[in-house]
């Protein structure tokens, strides 16, 4: 029978020693912005202009700097969610882009991940980093982790402690076969805003950064100083990737991934990558589910838009029975783009029109 987990009512300053705590499972602890969040404003934002990117997304914000978001009493409890057994046996997928990552937690399975990343405080951070209202992308994408392997492989993360340290003076990693491979390696991403926060200790970690590449072929390599820092950026259409890091033991990041929520924009989601590394049931039901939503909104904000002009039409000309009553160009890019939005859901799904 596991350990039971020691609750932790005031931060780990206080008394409480992670090093001594063996419970990996679902925390027990009530996610607290007091004793949780340690937030440092990010110095900059960069953006897609800035960057020299061709503005394709659905705002010209590229990516923040680097900035402090939690505390180590939250790192504790996110990582002794991700390391607890059934975790690493259920949620531990493989492909060519990325060795080992761990995704679809449930709320049961993870409480304080699904608590942390749906607190209203820091999903006020990720809107002020961004600058537009944000909801999330998917349920399953909440939380999607991407480990580094060692030469203990995929065994190895079981090992993995609550609280990571430095490594000891003198200490040199084992060559093993994903020696020279990228935790993850380039791509863009399905989903428009991400927010990827480092679990790891770096006080001597050499590499590890998020690499941004630009036009001109350059990179541009963000990584946050310490534990339990993040950066907010637009990666759909932007190219990078999570690079290896070296003078460590690990490489632990956890990423949520965000849409704008004003119907007035458009959602670039999709889960083309996701397809790869999920439960297909799970994965292509939230997306329906969510993909209805959406269009939902977009409905209900043109019936808002077309009853308001109407309402205003009479108004102006009470007795005009021809008064102008709808803006044909902003109907009929509306229904492009809600035709465009199921086409593309389906071809995510791999349905067919036609088919019975």
């Amino acid at each position: 029978m596991a350990p039971s987990a020691i609750d932790i009512p005031t931060p780990i300053s206080d008394g409480y020693d992670p090093r001594k705590d063996t419970f990996r499972g679902p925390s027990k602890v009530a996610f607290n912005p007091a004793i949780h969040l340690n937030y440092t404003p990010p110095n900059r934002k960069y953006t897609y202009s800035e960057l020299g990117l061709p503005l394709k997304g659905t705002s010209d914000f590229g990516t923040t700097e680097p900035f402090q978001l939690c505390s180590e009493a939250a790192v504790v409890e996110l990582r002794r969610e991700l390391l607890q057994p059934s975790t690493i046996k259920r949620r531990m997928h493989s492909w060519y882009r990325a060795p080992a990552t761990l995704r679809g937690f449930t709320e049961k399975e993870a409480p304080f991940i699904h608590a942390f990343w749906r607190s209203p405080e820091v999903h006020k951070i990720m809107e002020e980093a961004v600058g537009i209202e944000l909801e999330f992308a998917l349920p399953y994408e909440i939380g999607h982790t991407n480990i580094q392997l060692g030469a203990s492989g995929k065994e190895g993360v079981q090992e993995f402690p609550l609280l990571p340290e430095p490594v000891p003076a003198g200490w040199e990693e084992e060559k093993s076969v994903y020696h020279e491979v990228n935790v993850d390696d380039w791509h863009t991403d399905s989903f428009p805003y991400v927010c990827v926060l480092m679990l790891s200790n770096t006080d001597k970690m050499v590499g590890g950064e998020t690499a941004l590449r630009m036009p001109d072929g350059s990179l541009r390599k963000l990584r946050g100083p310490t534990m339990g820092s993040c950066i907010v950026m637009q990666g759909r259409h932007m190219p990078h990737a999570a690079l290896r890091a070296w003078n460590t033991g690990e490489r632990i990041t956890m990423t949520c991934s965000y849409r704008p929520k004003s119907p007035a924009l458009r959602d670039d989601t999709e889960i083309t990558n996701s397809l790869e590394l999920s439960y297909l049931n799970e994965l292509t039901g939230q997306f329906a589910l969510e993909r209805f939503k959406v269009l939902k909104k977009k409905s209900e904000y043109m019936i808002a838009q077309l009853e308001k002009a109407k309402k205003d039409a009479l108004e102006r000309e009470p007795d005009n029975l021809d008064a102008v009553i709808m803006d044909r160009k902003a109907v009929k890019a509306m229904m492009k783009e809600m035709i465009w939005y199921l086409e593309v859901s389906m071809k995510q799904m791999k349905m067919h029109i036609d088919e019975d």
